[in-house]
């Protein structure tokens, strides 16, 4: 869902229009779709070969990287984002392959804090990451920032396509 206004943003930043993943993600139609584009792109360009350890950070990441587990019938690793306090004091949840080879998937791009984040938090573990597939690419920098980390960024759309198929409608 797509909302005009004046929103603060994750990173710190505002923005004229706020993308709600979560509305999209949270109904079966949206994510099958989500989860479709993003199985033709990690198809295409063959980002998931076998063994590498599927990434969804919380929250937003973690639907799709469920949805795409099912579909692709493999095992999926949740980033928490920080280590938990209790209990085994996990910050990954789930079962990590052997190859260290990782690729995140999350809905949304602005300066690529999210994926940025995950990423070196599974480096510090000795994974790697070399791609990433998100849903909304919202030109603010992330595309730039994550390829300053060796991360390639692939979206299914960017902000200037987004707004140019909402004036059609």
């Amino acid at each position: 869902m797509l909302f005009r206004s004046t929103f603060k943003l994750s990173s710190g930043g505002t923005s004229d229009f706020y993308i709600d993943g979560r509305v999209v993600t949270t109904r079966p139609d949206g994510l099958r779709a989500i989860a479709a584009a993003m199985l033709a792109v990690i198809r295409a360009r063959n980002l998931l070969p076998p063994g590498t350890n599927l990434i969804g950070p919380a929250v937003s990441g973690i639907p799709i990287a469920a949805a795409l587990a099912l579909a692709l019938d493999i095992p999926y690793i949740i980033d928490r984002g920080a280590a938990k306090q209790h209990g085994m004091g996990k910050r990954f949840e789930g079962t990590f392959s052997d190859n260290p080879a990782c690729l995140v998937v999350d809905d949304l791009l602005t300066t690529g804090g999210a994926v940025l984040k995950s990423t070196e938090g599974l480096r510090e573990i000795g994974k790697t990451v070399a791609h990433a597939v998100i849903v909304v690419d919202r030109e603010e920098g992330g595309r730039e920032n994550l390829a300053r980390a060796g991360v390639e960024a692939h979206t299914l759309i960017n902000r200037t396509e987004l707004k140019a198929y909402l004036a059609k409608r």
